[in-house]
Order: structure tokens, then sequence, then C-alpha cells
């Protein structure tokens, strides 16, 4: 019996103990500053933008007002269409380099579009990446993109013609949805 007590009594200590514990919050301040910059990474247009697209369209490129959104709006057909020099990555900081990735986070879906590629460029014609815009996925990085650099971007999309029409557009409409991300370092993979 006397065992007995004492295990409640060391019960209900252990239990009054654990409630003190718990109820002890102790703050510490932190403080986040933001100091804004210039975006050192920019798109402007190419030199085919608003240029004249097929059956009277205009190959649109949409820039945001800090230059750094993008919409891109072509008007292909059936086969293989290339649209060359759409827009340009531009490195605005005179200074320093900068690395790239493109994630494709939403690709075309549309069945009838058998290939979609966004190809990079630097400013001799060389080739810095080709993005399938059929698949999900981030590229390796690029680059760098030197101090006050440029990249070139052109599409290519073919599309089949398999059950189409002389008198018809291939399909209605689709669209993928990408992101441009930078870093001034590649030592590891952009979240």
């Amino acid at each position: 019996m006397k065992a007995e007590r004492k295990l409640i009594a060391l019960l209900a200590v252990a239990a009054l103990v654990s409630i003190v514990n718990a109820s002890v919050f102790v703050y510490y301040p932190i403080t986040v500053e933001l100091q804004p910059t210039q975006p050192p990474i920019i798109f402007s247009k190419g030199k085919n933008a608003g240029g004249q697209d097929l059956y009277g369209n205009t190959i649109g490129v949409s820039i945001g007002d800090a230059n750094t959104s993008l919409t891109i709006t072509v008007h292909p057909t059936y086969q293989t269409n290339y649209y060359k020099n759409l827009t340009v990555i531009n490195n605005t900081d005179t200074a320093n380099s900068y690395y790239v990735a493109i994630r494709v986070n939403t690709p075309f879906s549309n069945s009838k579009i058998i290939s979609a590629k966004l190809l990079i460029f630097d400013s001799s014609g060389t080739n810095i990446a080709v993005v399938d815009l059929l698949t999900t996925g981030t590229t390796s990085w690029l680059g760098p993109l030197s101090a006050g650099g440029k990249w070139f971007v052109d599409i290519n999309i073919t599309i089949s013609e398999s059950g189409g029409s002389p008198d018809s557009a291939p399909f209605t409409s689709d669209s993928a949805s990408l992101q441009l991300i930078y870093s001034p370092q590649r030592v590891e993979s952009a979240p």
C-alpha cells in the first residue's frame, strides 16, 4: 500500500513538472532585412518580336514592366515552324557573371505537337541549350552568362498533319509554363 502511494505521488510530481515545462516559452528577436536591388538578368525583345507571323498575325513578345516576365505568342501550322530571335536574355550587371537554368513547369500537352524546343544561343551563334517543351524538368546550370552579355532565344515547333485539314488550324491553342532561374553560383541545384 505504501509503495502504491509513493508511486502515485511520484507520478503526480512528474505530471506536474511536465505540465510546468510545457508552458514555458522563450522568444528571441530576429530581424530580416530586405534591401532590394535592380534585377541583373532581364528580358528584352528580339529582332523578330512584333514581326509578321502566318495569316497576318504578329509574333507576340510581351515583357513585364520590370523586364522580368515574358510571354511569347506564335501562330504555327502543320510541319516544322522555326521562330528565330524572339527574345534576348540580358545580363545588365557589368561586373558579375550569372548562371542560368530553364525550368519547364507545365509542358505543351496537345498530342498533335510532335516536337517543341526552346533554343538559346550566345552572340556568336553557339548553342547554349535546347529545352524540351514537351516534358517537365530543369536544365543544368548554363553559362555563365558573362557580365554585360546577351543570349538569344528561338523556338522550334513541329505539328503533325495526321488527321488535319488544309482548311483549319491544327488545334485550338496550347501553352507551356517556364521559369528562367539565375544565380551567381552553380554549386547546387535550384530549389
